[in-house]
């Protein structure tokens, strides 16, 4: 146990030595959140007009509502996945020995939308699917809702962990969204035990930060309590800047770690600023397919 918490430890020091040298990643999925608030409340409006036609017919509701679905999908997709793109190659000019300014990494993922459109087009298909199946459950018997449900869960899992890839190949290879997605599970099956232990090593490190946050959030509810509504509204204001901060930093030292495993299994090469034994630690399970590398 705590060898397992000392490597996890390990894990998020060096991505966030990364994340030192390059504060500006802090920013981009801090804007990747803002600008999915603002698209996610303009799509209110042609949600608004589906549950009017719903009063109309079931039909046009029906088709509205899917098209909806499937135009808010692309577009959280194309936003999430373009300031990705962002972090990885600000991660893979700092792995190279270079330092992209904010400027570069916006620029980069400007040229790449070509890329990032396809693969919003992609993903949210997949997400529509998955939301025909999951509807196809409430309207199902109960053996029928359990079977779906689960077919679901299972699908979805199964599609965030083979295309955990795909932003990298994009940065690294300039591949479209299906040659990611053969990328990415071959390099999965090489880092597949490490990916794992990220997972659950940045999860452990994360919870700790959480647990420390909600016990500092309840002594500042104490402490300020007694200055009545304003210490109350800054003990809140407080405890949501730091779990903002906590979400920002580990949304961010994921991406990078995953650029790291990325790097290695696709160039042989040690990622500037990451040990050995960690890197390498990553396919030591799989060695065999690994062919050169380890």
């Amino acid at each position: 146990m705590f060898e397992a918490f000392s490597r996890s430890w390990e894990i998020t020091k060096l991505s966030f030595d990364v994340i030192k040298k390059d504060r500006e990643l802090l920013l981009f999925p801090l804007l990747a959140a803002i600008f999915s608030l603002i698209f996610s409340l303009a799509m209110l409006f042609p949600t608004v007009i589906a549950l009017i036609l719903k009063g109309i017919g079931p039909e046009a509701y029906g088709i509205l509502e899917y098209v909806v679905i499937f135009l808010t999908y692309l577009g959280l997709a194309v936003i999430a996945t373009f300031f990705n793109v962002c972090v990885v190659y600000t991660t893979k000019r700092r792995f190279e020995g270079g330092n992209a300014t904010f400027g570069e990494s916006i620029r980069f993922g400007l040229s790449k939308i070509h890329l990032i459109l396809a693969w919003g087009l992609v993903s949210a298909t997949v997400g529509l699917i998955l939301r025909v199946i999951d509807s196809m459950a409430e309207r199902a018997g109960k053996v029928g809702y359990i079977l779906l449900k689960i077919t679901a869960f299972i699908l979805g899992m199964a599609w965030s962990i083979v295309t955990i890839f795909v932003v990298p190949g994009m940065v690294y290879h300039n591949l479209g969204p299906f040659e990611a997605i053969k990328r990415s599970a071959e390099t999965l099956k090489k880092t597949w035990g490490e990916n794992l232990f990220r997972y659950f090593g940045l999860g452990l490190a994360q919870l700790v930060f959480v647990v420390l946050g909600l016990i500092g959030a309840f002594i500042l509810f104490f402490a300020l309590g007694g200055l009545g509504a304003a210490g109350m509204i800054a003990a809140i204001a407080i405890a949501i800047l730091y779990f903002l901060a906590v979400g920002l930093i580990f949304s961010a030292a994921n991406t990078i770690f995953s650029t790291a495993l990325y790097a290695y299994a696709d160039t042989g090469k040690l990622p500037e600023g990451y040990s050995e034994e960690i890197v390498k630690n990553a396919f030591r399970r799989r060695s065999g397919l690994v062919t050169g590398v380890v």
